[in-house]
């Protein structure tokens, strides 16, 4: 049987990162690059995993190349439907889009987007939002700065959305089953409608959707939450 793609892009210049739902049998790679005689790169295959890095040559010029935005690596990957995605940006945006499998991102400065995707999915970024739109799974998404959003469907197992400082907004599907824990230092929190059962343990809303079979945590220090279902 053959074996699911896996594809782990590593860019630690400047530059976007997307990957998106291609044809069904084959990886493609495209690099916009600027400055590239000022960049590493490669483009590696072993077995079902395919590894794309970038970096700059001079790790020390990073914050004249702040300035002028180069050297730059935008990086376009098209993979089947069915792939497992690991992606690592350190300045600038992903985008993945059309993925099932089990999908990583993480950005260091950089917003985070996904849409149409199912699996296992876990996003990060420092500085920058998160937008999950019509994501179906098990999901975990924490911003430091920036707001998460959220529309789809979350299985019955421990899903998370956390910011330190941003707002969360999550709509959820009418077949949604969970309980879910939610709290902020400083905004407020909105379930529309209700949650069925609400109580407050240790400065959390608890309540719940449908029989509450699955969990959501979801956090902020400096934000509002607002659920719907």
């Amino acid at each position: 049987m053959k074996k699911t793609p896996k594809v782990i892009v590593t860019n630690s210049s400047l530059g976007s990162v997307e990957v998106e739902q291609g044809t069904e049998r084959q990886v493609t790679v495209d690099l916009d690059m600027r400055s590239p005689e000022d960049l590493d790169w490669n483009v590696s295959q072993e077995e079902n995993v395919i590894a794309i890095t970038c970096r700059m040559r001079n790790a020390w010029g990073w914050p004249s190349y702040l300035f002028t935005s180069r050297p730059k690596a935008n990086i376009h990957v098209l993979v089947p439907h069915e792939a497992d995605v690991e992606i690592e940006n350190r300045a600038g945006r992903i985008a993945i889009i059309g993925i099932k499998g089990t999908i990583s991102a993480e950005s260091s400065a950089g917003s985070i987007g996904t849409q149409d995707c199912e699996g296992s999915i876990r996003i990060r970024t420092k500085a920058g939002s998160i937008s999950l739109r019509n994501v179906k799974g098990t999901v975990t998404g924490h911003s430091s700065a920036g707001s998460i959003t959220f529309a789809g469907t979350l299985s019955k197992a421990e899903n998370w959305f956390k910011s330190s400082l941003g707002s969360i907004d999550v709509t959820l599907g009418s077949d949604a089953d969970l309980t879910i824990e939610a709290s902020t230092n400083l905004g407020s929190i909105r379930c529309i409608p209700q949650l069925a059962d609400v109580r407050y343990e240790r400065g959390r809303q608890v309540g719940r959707i449908g029989a509450g079979t699955g969990k959501l945590f979801v956090e902020t220090n400096l934000g509002s939450i607002t659920i719907h279902s």
